[in-house]
Formats: structure tokens, C-alpha cells, sequence
């Protein structure tokens, strides 16, 4: 893939989101997205262009250049996706992307309140 454009579309079509999907998550609207893909905007903000690389699962500077940092280099070529998520993982960025900040910093202690009850090593697994 030779330009962002093409690296946008790719890893948003690999995460298996559309252009609304993004849009609703980074809070932009869903022409921006298009407009990225397509060429017509020259300039993302920073801020968009990071939130976009994480919510796609991507090295920011995979997206932006097409190359990995030389320390990611291995003797197979890397992935394009490093992180690959799965349906249940895309969909709770989606609806977590959609929420007031107050309310996601909420999900956020109670995801880690359910954490550290549940997967602590001290804990015995469940069923057993």
C-alpha cells in the first residue's frame, strides 16, 4: 500500500468497521473519513490521526508511512495489523467511542474493578 489513503481504508476494512464506525468513535464526522480515504484532505489532526490508529489497532507510523519502527522489525515481514481484535473487542471500542467522557471513565473503573476481582492470581479460576 502506497499512500494513507489506501492504509487508511485497508486497516479500517481489516478492523471491520465502516467510515461511520470511525466517525462515531473519534467523534468526527463521517465526510471527514471519507475524505481521508479518498485524498481530499491534506491535513488530519494530530489528535484524529492517533485515536485513528488505535482505534484501528495499527502503528501510527505503519499509517502514516507505510514502515515499521526498526525495533518491530523481525525476519518475517510485519503484519499490517499488529493487534488484531476481535468482533466483541471492535464493538466495545464502538459503543465505549460513543459515550460522554465522564461516562467511559466510569466503564473504565468498573471494567478494572471487575478485573481485579476476577483475574487476580490469588483468585481460583471459576468452575474449579
Amino acid at each position: 500500500m502506497d499512500t494513507l489513503t489506501e492504509r487508511i481504508r485497508a486497516a479500517r476494512e481489516q478492523a471491520g468497521l465502516t467510515q461511520t464506525d470511525v466517525a462515531k468513535a473519534l467523534r468526527i464526522s463521517a465526510s471527514a473519513v471519507n475524505q481521508w480515504e479518498h485524498g481530499f484532505s491534506k491535513n488530519i489532526k494530530l489528535k484524529h490521526f492517533f485515536a485513528l490508529a488505535s482505534l484501528l489497532g495499527q502503528d501510527p507510523l505503519w499509517l502514516a508511512t507505510g514502515k515499521s519502527h526498526p525495533q518491530a522489525r523481525t525476519t518475517t515481514p510485519p503484519s499490517p495489523n499488529p493487534h488484531p481484535t476481535t468482533s466483541e473487542e471492535r464493538a466495545l471500542l464502538h459503543y465505549v467511542g460513543q459515550m460522554p467522557d465522564t461516562m467511559r471513565i466510569l466503564v473504565l473503573r468498573f471494567l478494572r474493578g471487575l478485573t481485579n476481582i476476577y483475574c487476580s492470581p490469588d483468585k481460583p479460576e471459576r468452575g474449579t
